[in-house]
């Protein structure tokens, strides 16, 4: 029983180290991606959907690009 027991500790142990290692990788990892990969868009959508990697203005209507949420 008592090794039952100390194989049950020792198995969720590993299973919840390994969970939270992996969730730090994840978080960080789309915390870079983020923010290496902002796009931009007029707000007039002047051009329809294209959105733009750097921001700026519009080369249509000249309004300032807006940050895609």
């Amino acid at each position: 029983m008592k090794k039952q027991i100390l194989t049950f500790g020792a198995t969720m142990l590993l299973t919840l180290g390994s969970t939270t290692f992996i969730g730090c990788v994840n978080s960080e990892q789309s915390e870079h991606i983020e923010a290496t990969e902002l796009t931009y868009y007029c707000p007039m959508k002047c051009e329809g959907e294209k959105t733009y990697s750097e921001e700026g203005s519009c080369p249509e209507c000249g309004m300032d690009l807006v940050e895609v949420e």
